[in-house]
């Protein structure tokens, strides 16, 4: 069964140790946010809920009421990081650091972004069996907590068991 607080905690701190600028992480959602800050969310597309190859489902125990004896297969299930930056004076400099931690290089070449720090080790330190980078949304006006800041999600698919 996947401990899916380990998995939060274990994706922000790798973000935090690798992303550059330095970005600060937050594995779980809080009423209020300092940016510029990482936000690691639940996905709108949470969990897929797979088959094995026989067809078998993945949930143990009793269903419908009959004893199930099926061994429990890999979930696979998907979080975002919700990258949030204040609206600065200007919005050039709030995007320029938020296109970096979303892949775009500066001019010294010295970015690394959300999706490559996760690259470094797509185990997650062995708490998944991998975890990808899939897309990430066009940067605009984030809410958070009818706060009006500027950012945009990065999208990830996770395996684990």
């Amino acid at each position: 069964m996947v401990n899916i607080s380990a998995v939060r905690n274990a994706l922000a701190a790798q973000v935090n140790q690798y992303a550059y600028p330095a970005l600060r992480m937050l594995p779980d959602a809080m009423d209020q946010v300092n940016p510029p800050v990482g936000v690691v969310l639940p996905a709108r597309n949470y969990i897929d809920y797979v088959t094995t190859l026989d067809g078998a489902t993945g949930f143990g125990g009793y269903i419908g009421g009959q004893a199930q004896s099926v061994p429990v297969s890999d979930t696979n299930f998907g979080l975002d990081i919700m990258v949030v930056v204040a609206k600065a004076s200007t919005l050039e400099r709030a995007e320029s650091d938020l296109d970096l931690w979303l892949g775009f290089q500066n001019s010294a070449g010295t970015a690394v972004s959300v999706a490559a720090a996760v690259m470094k080790d797509p185990t997650l330190g062995g708490t998944v069996h991998w975890c990808l980078p899939v897309s990430a949304d066009a940067p605009g006006p984030v809410d958070w907590n009818t706060v009006q800041y500027f950012g945009a999600r990065v999208h990830f698919q996770l395996s684990a068991l």
